[in-house]
């Protein structure tokens, strides 16, 4: 495997674990967006939902390099 076969198989790697990774973020966010909504906290559920929205955009765009790079 030349290097830049390594570099390819490196960053399909990289993609899949930083959407892992944002997964991981999304509990957190989940999870403190309904403690924010049971204090009524309208406008922090709000940016944490639309925090929540880009990160799954986010997903999207990096699974999709993913299966480009396969």
């Amino acid at each position: 495997m030349d290097k830049e076969d390594k570099d390819i198989l490196k960053l399909s790697k990289l993609c899949k674990h930083w959407a892992d990774h944002n997964d991981s973020h999304k509990e957190n966010f989940l999870k403190w967006r309904n403690i924010a909504n049971d204090k009524g906290l309208r406008s922090v559920v709000e940016n944490l939902d639309n925090a929540i929205e880009m990160l799954d955009r986010c997903n999207e765009y990096l699974l999709e390099a993913n299966k480009a790079l396969e």
